[in-house]
């Protein structure tokens, strides 16, 4: 079963490094998980790359403020995280970010709440978790 989903959620990649660009990877060739997802485009607060693979670049004002823009994938370096979370959430957005949250267990709380209040989705990834050295690392 195949079909074409009614709706798609938009989706804006905020970073562009290694997880960031394995993001877009997979945004751009759907398979069943993500078959509800569209990539709108990225955002790049440190260069001006125009595109990458035919996805277009996005300021941060342009993500926040726009309507097809439903969901946020934060992918920039850890520092940054708890601001980009903050104002995805802020402008009513679903937030996805990578691991860690925030640098603070306090932030963490003070954003889950957010997102709660707002009726917004914030999840956490570790792709880490997910490599064979972190497996043999943690579990062997």
């Amino acid at each position: 079963m195949n079909a074409e989903p009614e709706r798609k959620f938009g989706v804006v990649v905020v970073g562009v490094g290694r997880a960031g660009s394995v993001r877009m990877r997979d945004l751009r060739n759907p398979h069943a998980s993500s078959a509800f997802l569209n990539l709108i485009g990225f955002v790049s607060s440190r260069r001006d790359l125009g595109s990458i693979d035919e996805v277009q670049q996005i300021s941060l004002e342009d993500a926040l403020s726009s309507r097809e823009v439903e969901v946020a994938y934060v992918c920039s370096e850890s520092s940054s995280h708890e601001d980009y979370v903050r104002q995805f959430l802020n402008a009513g957005k679903h937030v996805l970010v990578e691991y860690p949250m925030t640098l603070s267990s306090a932030a963490a709380q003070e954003l889950w709440e957010l997102a709660e209040q707002k009726g917004d989705v914030c999840s956490v990834w570790n792709v880490a978790a997910l490599t064979k050295g972190f497996c043999l690392q943690y579990f062997y």
